[in-house]
């Protein structure tokens, strides 16, 4: 931007920049957050297999699957309740009435 334009408007350009830089940091933490959560996330996927693997013959092929499905299901809908309750109490206590 020229000279002028920044003489125009003074420090709207550096709050830009911050603002800008505030953003790509705040994307590059849920990135790798995101990355972590993925990492355990088949972390799990392999630990429930090994454990239905475990406890039902090799022969029980859909059977084990379903049941594999439904843990992960029971799993994944207790987890993301959790977090809504979390979410909802952690936005109650910034904006309290």
């Amino acid at each position: 931007m020229p000279d002028s334009e920044q003489k125009k408007f003074p420090g709207i350009i550096p709050d830009r920049v911050k603002e800008t830089n505030k953003q790509i940091l705040s994307q590059t933490l849920g990135f790798i957050s995101s990355a972590f959560v993925l990492v355990a996330a088949l972390a799990w996927n392999e630990a429930i297999k090994a454990t239905i693997t475990r406890y039902f013959p090799a022969g029980s092929g859909i059977v084990s699957l379903l049941i594999y499905a439904l843990v992960v299901t029971i799993i994944a809908v207790l987890v993301t309740s959790y977090l809504s309750k979390l979410a909802g109490k952690v936005k109650t206590d910034e904006n309290p009435k």
